[in-house]
């Protein structure tokens, strides 16, 4: 189990693993989170490895806890502004379990921008493109 009250790169006592797991839910319900933030700040909190995928698995299911959903952005032409992603499975744990693999399985570098968000449904069925 990674340290949770692990300091982050300021060194800020309300800088810490946890207080960053717990705020990812701020944009799900806006703009949206993406895989391509959390694994650098896992890395700037010092993760690798085992420990880097455990911590972007607690991202995730905080995410998907909240209510978030996974979700691509849709082609172009396509009404809808994102394109929910169902293959992971149908548990959050079945799901964080799915994405986790398929991100080191693509060799566990900094997703690109584009790679996985989560964005609550209400966002998902509702982003048009104008």
């Amino acid at each position: 189990m990674i340290d949770l009250q692990r300091r982050g790169p300021s060194d800020d006592p309300s800088d810490t693993v946890a207080d960053f797991i717990k705020t990812r839910t701020y944009d799900i319900d806006g703009d949206g989170e993406g895989l391509w933030t959390i694994v650098p700040w896992g890395r700037r909190f010092g993760f690798a490895g085992d420990d880097l995928a455990e911590f972007v698995r607690l991202c995730v299911m905080r995410l998907l806890d909240a209510g978030a959903v996974p979700v691509r952005h849709s082609p172009s032409g396509k009404l809808m502004l994102w394109q929910e992603q169902t293959q992971y499975g149908t548990t959050h744990d079945q799901i964080a379990d799915g994405i986790v693999a398929e991100w080191l399985g693509s060799g566990g570098g900094d997703p690109p921008w584009g790679y996985l968000w989560f964005v609550t449904r209400e966002v998902l069925e509702n982003d048009r493109r104008e």
